[in-house]
């Protein structure tokens, strides 16, 4: 028999008043329910299969919540490293002198993670030392420049400097040029065919040496017929002048006035036969002479 039909019977058989029924009813309650035995507890791994076998939906919204703060994070520092780079470059193409503190202020600086739109901070340009890095290069262009100038002038200097001593050289040799021409055209004009001898010698020494030879056998054909004709030509000169004049080497005109005697005119033109002449004689400077080089009448 269990503790309630017991209970139960001994109820009956007493003799109670009314209040001492409820009270007796009452505790029957509380004994009936202190002898139920209580319900068993699942065991912790009964437990962890129902938790994996049926996940709550609030777990879900925790892992995808999660996943989508990670993804801004990644997102804002990719965007932030991309801004940074952006200022750099920017400040890199600007010229020193517009380079200042805060020169990218303009730049976003929303703090990362609040928006995908997230710009690097600006970073501090120094201007003292923007303007050193420029410094130097400039300095060593504006010497080589100063350098290469200095080299221009004194090259410059030099040439204007011996062009004045050439010329002063020049004008120097000038006279002496003119003189010579003068004399040695009359020279070479002047002649007796009785004695052409008396001329080579003369030719040998006024003339180079290849001009002299030149001449002399080139004039054998005019020498015969003069000697034929017995001629005597006297040469005066008149005037010259210099066509161009070096320190080795002047060409000049020389006017002349010639006379041609001969006893076959004689009787004609006592006083002989008159030339005006022009001869082209072009010098070539020996040590301290003039030499004739070329002769030729013009």
């Amino acid at each position: 028999m269990s503790p309630k039909a017991k209970v139960a019977r001994t109820g009956d058989g007493d003799d109670a008043t009314p209040a001492g029924a409820a009270s007796t009813s009452q505790d029957e309650h509380e004994t009936e329910l202190a002898l139920d035995p209580p319900a068993a507890a699942p065991s912790p791994e009964e437990g962890g299969k129902k938790s994996i076998a049926e996940p709550s939906p609030f777990d879900a919204e925790e892992f995808l919540e999660a996943n989508r703060r990670n993804r801004d994070k990644m997102r804002a520092a990719a965007q932030a490293k991309r801004a940074k780079e952006a200022a750099r470059a920017r400040r890199r193409e600007s010229p020193w002198w517009k380079r200042a503190p805060g020169a990218d202020a303009g730049a976003s600086q929303t703090p990362v993670g609040e928006t995908d739109a997230v710009a690097a901070p600006p970073e501090y340009v120094d201007p003292v030392r923007t303007r050193s890095r420029w410094v130097v290069p400039a300095l060593s262009v504006l010497l080589v420049a100063a350098l290469v100038a200095a080299g221009v002038f004194a090259y410059l200097y030099r040439e204007a400097n011996d062009r004045a001593n050439a010329a002063d050289q020049i004008n120097q040799l000038r006279p002496g040029a003119v003189e010579s021409a003068k004399q040695y055209a009359g020279d070479l004009m002047t002649y007796d065919s009785a004695d052409f001898g008396a001329l080579d010698s003369r030719i040998t020494d006024i003339s180079t040496p290849e001009f002299a030879t030149d001449f002399i056998e080139g004039s054998r054909q005019a020498r015969e017929g003069s000697a034929n004709a017995q001629a005597v030509a006297t040469a005066l000169v008149k005037d010259a002048g210099v066509v161009s004049i070096s320190s080795t080497e002047a060409v000049l005109i020389v006017a002349l006035d010639q006379t041609i005697t001969s006893p076959q005119t004689a009787r004609e033109l006592p006083g002989g036969i008159p030339y005006q002449s022009r001869v082209k004689i072009t010098l070539t400077r020996e040590g301290d002479r003039w030499l004739i080089s070329d002769f030729e009448v013009i």
